[in-house]
């Protein structure tokens, strides 16, 4: 009996040795990463939570990821199907370009295109110029979107990211623009189209552009990661912008989405393959060790709150948005908690939309994670003066209309009364005149008799 155990554990141990000879590729990333670049950072796309960082203040050139304000600037300020007429200045751009000649006429979309796909610094300045008449005042409004995306560190000269001075980022801003800008389903779509034809126009032939970004097709070239070589081609790929130049070196801001997990890696002063392989790197790791939960919906029923003054008692309650927590990839949601917190006093009038608290989401009970605002679901007006005692509206005009019946019934009552004894009193006087008058009749009547009776005798 023994001996038979102990073959049956044999066999149990060679199976598992033999599954850990054939264990996935991603098996490497259980360890924090080791990335080539000078700096680094991954996020949460959808929280915004840092699960990894090196140098990630580090003021550094972020080449060509410089255009994802570009293109976001553009999304939001031009028509897609815009036709821009190329002016005798933009042809003249360095670095990757898809040749654009004066007098050029081609759409807001294929420059977008050719911005995001081929990296074009050319279409990089046509669009500039088409949103702000030139590239310095441009610049403006990339550093003002910037900082509104949450970005603390950057300052861009130019929309294309050649080498300027004082062209400088973060990893950290890079991630926040990135995030921002994956918001954007425009944005979305352009950033991992692997492929996008340009029809002729009115100066060039066709044109055919690629995206620069090995990792949403790359299943050839080798790169390092942590060590070990493996193909730059990475399962979820969704984007986002290359960039490299002599200066800068190589630069990524990468997304990645397993599921319903999105990851943002970027990488600056990395190598041309390094930048790759340093975001499959961060990639193994962030999917190997974290996860996104969503913790509350935007359907969620989040009941009523009272008003005071309106023409209603109470107002319905919806979240702004669904919220989501980033957590250790052991964790479920079932250690999630919540609170609802609303302002002390909510006082009509109050439109649909407006900010009446937040929604707190705790891992336990005391540990903060996120929070999420609490809007009014509907609109409610002002009340009558009865709303003081907190009566509403409707119930308001029940009460007018019971008391006008009431009072309308009182002053019928009072005019009949009223009626009533004037009538009286004319009949009493009329009675008493009667009265009088028979008096008086019986009297001359006396008066005449006495007389009759003097004049006989």
């Amino acid at each position: 009996m023994i001996k038979k155990l102990a073959a049956v554990l044999a066999i149990i141990v060679g199976i598992t040795n033999i599954g850990g000879i054939f264990a996935p590729e991603s098996a490497y990333a259980a360890a924090a990463p080791e990335i080539i670049a000078e700096a680094g950072i991954l996020i949460d796309g959808t929280t915004g939570q840092i699960l990894y960082t090196k140098n990630e203040n580090a003021t550094l050139e972020p080449a060509s990821t410089t255009k994802m304000i570009t293109c976001l600037l553009a999304i939001e300020n031009l028509e897609m199907d815009h036709v821009v007429t190329i002016d005798d200045e933009t042809p003249f751009t360095e670095g990757s370009r898809i040749y654009l000649l004066e007098d050029e006429q081609i759409t807001v979309e294929n420059l977008l295109y050719a911005l995001m796909l081929e990296s074009a610094n050319d279409a990089a300045v046509a669009l500039a110029k088409e949103i702000s008449g030139s590239t310095e005042a441009f610049a403006v409004k990339m550093n003002e979107r910037a900082k509104e995306l949450g970005a603390t560190s950057t300052n861009f000269v130019n929309p294309n990211g050649l080498h300027t001075e004082g062209h400088l980022s973060t990893v950290h801003d890079l991630a926040m623009i990135a995030k921002g800008c994956m918001e954007n389903e425009t944005f979305r779509t352009l950033c991992s189209t692997y492929y996008h034809y340009i029809p002729a126009t009115n100066k060039q032939d066709e044109r055919h552009m690629y995206n620069t970004n090995r990792l949403l097709y790359d299943e050839k070239t080798l790169v390092p990661v942590n060590g070990v070589s493996v193909p730059a081609k990475y399962e979820g790929a969704v984007g986002i912008k290359t960039g490299y130049t002599s200066h800068a070196g190589g630069c990524l801001v990468a997304g990645a989405e397993r599921d319903g997990t999105f990851l943002i890696a970027v990488v600056m002063k990395s190598t041309d393959a390094g930048r790759f392989g340093d975001s499959i790197a961060l990639f193994d790791y962030g999917f190997a060790s974290y996860h996104t939960v969503k913790a509350a919906d935007i359907t969620d029923d989040m009941g009523r709150a009272s008003v005071k003054r309106g023409a209603v008692a109470d107002v319905g309650l919806e979240l702004a948005e669904s919220a989501y927590v980033t957590l250790p990839i052991e964790a479920s949601s079932s250690v999630l908690s919540t609170k609802l917190v609303l302002e002390d006093e909510r006082t009509a009038p109050i439109k649909k939309g407006d900010e009446l608290g937040r929604l707190e989401i705790y891992e336990g009970e005391s540990n903060l994670l996120t929070t999420v605002s609490v809007l009014a679901k509907e609109e409610v007006g002002e009340g009558t003066l009865l709303s003081v005692f907190g009566i509403e509206n409707h119930t308001a005009y029940i009460i007018y209309i019971v008391a006008g019946v009431i009072v309308t019934l009182m002053l019928a009552l009072t005019i009949a009364y009223i009626v009533l004894k004037r009538r009286q009193i004319r009949r009493r006087r009329a009675r008493r005149a009667k009265r009088a008058m028979e008096i008086a009749k019986q009297r001359l009547e006396r008066e005449k008799d006495i007389t009759k009776r003097d004049w006989r005798f």
